[in-house]
């Protein structure tokens, strides 16, 4: 996914996209983890999550998506955000269209360029490679937490190879669909990361499908110190952002 700079969208399209992308709040998740004794939907949100997890990026076929990325080295009190469209080709990868960019300078080159360049290196790794499935990892039931009205399944997740671009962590599937709605861990030798890459990204649901995810990602940047980005992320129609005139 490379990014480009589109100066021709009118600048009241940023701050619908802005506003619609702020508007995905934390989720409300509770802390309390409990193991039922028997439970037998569990193995069939599972066999459903097994099926079905073969696209790398669940917005592949969906309508544009709005993104704005949050960066920051807390240690030096610095930040810069991002404001952009993504768009996915029939023929070809995704296309990010930048619509603004903000914020302190040393933050979006040393930052967020370095996000990028770890999601391109990630995203040219073969999925096959990649993708949590039971082919690449080990999955240990851990318990079940309720998640604001639904409830998910918690899965400790080991890979079963030493292979760049696999995690080391926990994933959540939904009780009902299967779906992932949080995973959480670290990066396996990335080298574009120089180090450590921690992941939490939590998918919010709708009618069984994706409709916004929240990322947090955080790395070392040299010299720099610890930098934390938040990548919101939310599906797109065409009634929110207006066409130019």
């Amino acid at each position: 996914m490379q990014p480009s700079i589109d100066s021709s969208q009118p600048r009241r399209h940023v701050w619908t996209v802005f506003l619609l992308i702020l508007s995905i709040g934390p989720s409300a998740r509770a802390a309390d983890v409990f193991v039922p004794v028997n439970d037998p939907s569990r193995e069939l949100a599972f066999a459903r999550y097994a099926t079905s997890h073969v696209e790398r990026d669940p917005f592949k076929q969906s309508a544009p998506v709005g993104v704005l990325i949050e960066a920051s080295l807390p240690e030096l009190y610095k930040s810069a955000a991002l404001l952009a469209v993504r768009n996915h080709g029939e023929d070809k990868g995704s296309e990010l269209h930048v619509l603004q960019i903000a914020g302190d300078g040393t933050v979006a080159d040393e930052v967020i360029k370095r996000y990028f360049a770890l999601r391109l290196e990630a995203d040219m790794l073969p999925l096959s490679s990649v993708a949590i499935t039971p082919s690449n990892y080990k999955f240990h039931y851990a318990g079940e937490v309720k998640t604001g009205g639904a409830a998910a399944y918690v899965y400790d997740i080991t890979p079963k190879k030493n292979r760049p671009g696999l995690l080391l962590g926990k994933i959540w599937m939904d009780a009902e669909t299967g779906d992932e709605v949080m995973l959480s861990g670290h990066l396996m030798d990335l080298p574009a990361s120089g180090g450590r890459v921690d992941v939490v990204r939590d998918t919010k649901l709708m009618n069984g499908s994706a409709f916004a995810r929240v990322t947090h990602v955080g790395f070392t940047v040299p010299l720099l110190g610890r930098a934390e980005v938040v990548i919101k992320e939310i599906v797109l129609t065409s009634e929110m952002i207006p066409q130019a005139q």
